[in-house]
């Protein structure tokens, strides 16, 4: 498992820990466990390896820098590109195959930093959804 401590916009320390397969990072504060993040690492024959957004669970730590750092932390440990399409979930227990608005939006800020590569996916994200 790795764990970093990052200061987030509200001055709280919080830490970002990832497991050990990279398909998991979780966001703390304390021993309380405020966010999720679940990837799913795709290993393409091609040599081109990278791991899938599909679940983006951060309701308890929204607008506080949290998920831009924790997606970052994740990138600088395990090396490989970020990706996101048309089916993330917005929470492990949501029925809801889509992510709301604003995990949309999310995405696409995190695209246009080059956080998250660009799938190539018809209107994954646009902003007719």
């Amino acid at each position: 498992m790795h764990k970093n401590e990052f200061v987030a916009k509200d001055g709280l320390t919080y830490t970002i820990t990832l497991d050990a397969t990279g398909e998991e990072i979780s966001v703390l504060q304390g021993t309380e466990r405020l966010g999720v993040i679940d990837l799913k690492r795709v290993i393409n024959p091609r040599g081109s390896n990278y791991y899938l957004i599909t679940v983006l669970d951060l309701e308890k730590c929204k607008r506080k820098g949290l998920g831009e750092a924790s997606l970052r932390y994740h990138q600088e440990v395990f090396r490989m590109p970020l990706t996101a399409n048309g089916d993330v979930r917005e929470g492990r227990r949501s029925n809801e195959s889509q992510l709301t608005r604003e995990g949309i939006i999310f995405i696409q800020i995190m695209r246009a930093k080059g956080v998250v590569a660009a799938e190539d996916f018809h209107n994954a994200f646009s902003e007719d959804e």
